[in-house]
């Protein structure tokens, strides 16, 4: 969409921000945001004097506002004061999760520039910051060194990528061949890069397409990069070769941790736990610091019945962060399984507290409410759920009736098992409990 009407949404986001800056100027993030929407909006010019304004009126100043300053001086290929920059980042302490990202990516370029300049002290320095982090953070710039190759021009940015990743991860095998990217390579990883924005947007097949389409050119079919996210596109879409796909990334790379979470988890898709488990376990071992692949381990560990152990990867999960919505949603699985239902209920209304709209957590969090002895908690969630139920999970009602039948409500229990005998004629179980709440009805005094 590029008419009048996005330019209108543009100019409005950009003044919307320009706003929140004159209303608290003191907040970094205010500048961030608003150097961000300028990007987006082609407004180059104006971010070196958001970003000194920032500078001037945070109070403090934080390790992404510094960050942000040391990669415009790269951009402009002033190596001094992105030094001092990125220096200055690691040495602020974080205020929220931005900052911690911010702190840890500013490590990494202070690492390779003084690793660069033989500043030891440094280059130490930086790395006893990043500490356990380095396979995320190698993670966030493997991906930028894959845009830069893509470019038509090399820019300062994919090259200090690709130098990061060298310098962190000297073991992988994709750094070479990115570093003097064919046309056709380019062409391909652009290709590469239209698909991870359609995953990001939730248009799955989409990408899927793209890629395997991209995968024809041998010289993106040699990066193992490129089949993680094939393999992260067929998981979404639930379709047959994800397994060979992150097979296939996991060879030719095996430093990739995404590589190995997407075969975690198409192993886990096709029933076969013990795969999948000796992937998840090869994620957190690489990357100690990925609250989501202790919360992956924690979900396959379920599903073998092992709950002590799930419920300890679970707990590690929380402390390291992460998807907060599908750590709380496992946790309270693996609560209602020990039969820990007041504690279930209470995850789920974590996971709700993100996703206050999600079917499945409204359901199970109705059912965990119902045992733990809320009726009119589980009453609220299981309409809820109802409400919310995009693609007919007839088990609901079924769930909810049985909920109804237990608090005398026999009348409208009945209604619910015939919609549910109505959808699902085929379900002997269900006709034979409406048959019993029939009869049940029939014989109730009112």
């Amino acid at each position: 969409m590029n008419g009048p009407s996005s330019r209108s949404a543009t100019l409005a986001s950009t003044a919307s921000g320009h706003e929140r800056c004159r209303r608290d100027p003191g907040h970094a993030d205010n500048w961030l945001d608003l150097a961000e929407l300028l990007e987006q909006a082609g407004r180059e010019k104006e971010i070196d004097g958001v970003l000194a304004s920032a500078l001037r009126a945070s109070t403090p100043p934080t390790p992404a506002l510094l960050l942000a300053v040391g990669m415009r001086a790269v951009r402009e290929n002033d190596w001094e004061a992105a030094l001092r920059g990125f220096s200055d980042a690691i040495a602020l302490e974080p205020i929220g999760a931005r900052d911690d990202d911010a702190r840890l990516d500013a490590a990494a370029l202070v690492y390779v520039l003084a690793t660069d300049r033989g500043d030891a002290t440094a280059a130490a320095e930086a790395r006893r910051v990043l500490g356990p982090a380095v396979a995320a953070t190698v993670s966030f710039w493997r991906g930028e060194a894959l845009q830069g190759a893509a470019a038509d021009v090399p820019t300062p940015v994919g090259a200090l990528a690709l130098r990061i990743v060298a310098a962190l991860e000297p073991q992988d095998p994709d750094v070479a061949k990115l570093r003097a990217p064919t046309p056709a390579l380019r062409a391909a990883l652009r290709r590469l890069q239209s698909a991870r924005e359609d995953l990001e947007l939730g248009r799955s097949a989409q990408a899927a397409r793209t890629i395997r389409e991209a995968l024809a050119t041998p010289d993106l079919a040699a990066l193992g990069a490129a089949h993680a996210i094939y393999a992260e596109a067929l998981n979404a879409t639930r379709e047959r070769g994800a397994i060979e796909a992150a097979e296939k990334a996991t060879t030719i790379n095996p430093t990739l941790v995404d590589g190995w979470r997407e075969l975690g988890d198409a192993h886990l898709e096709a029933n076969d736990l013990k795969s999948a488990e000796r992937a998840f376990r090869r994620v957190v071992e690489m990357d100690q610091t990925y609250g989501l692949g202790f919360a992956k381990l924690a979900q396959v560990l379920l599903e073998q019945g092992r709950t002590l152990e799930a419920l300890e990867a679970i707990t590690e999960a929380g402390q390291r962060g992460g998807d907060p919505f599908f750590i709380a949603a496992i946790r309270g699985d693996i609560y209602a399984e020990m039969e820990r239902h007041n504690e279930a209920a209470i995850a789920y209304d974590e996971a709700l507290d993100i996703e206050p709209e999600d079917h499945w957590a409204l359901h199970q969090a109705a059912l965990e409410h119902g045992l733990a002895g809320h009726p009119t908690r589980a009453t609220a969630l299981f309409e809820a759920a109802l409400e919310h139920d995009g693609d007919g999970c007839h088990q609901t009602l079924v769930d909810f009736a049985d909920h109804l039948r237990k608090l005398g409500r026999i009348g409208d229990a009945v209604k619910l098992y015939r919609r549910a005998v109505a959808a699902v004629p085929t379900d002997s179980e269900w006709r034979q409990t409406l048959r019993d709440a029939e009869r049940e009805l029939l014989a109730a005094p009112n």
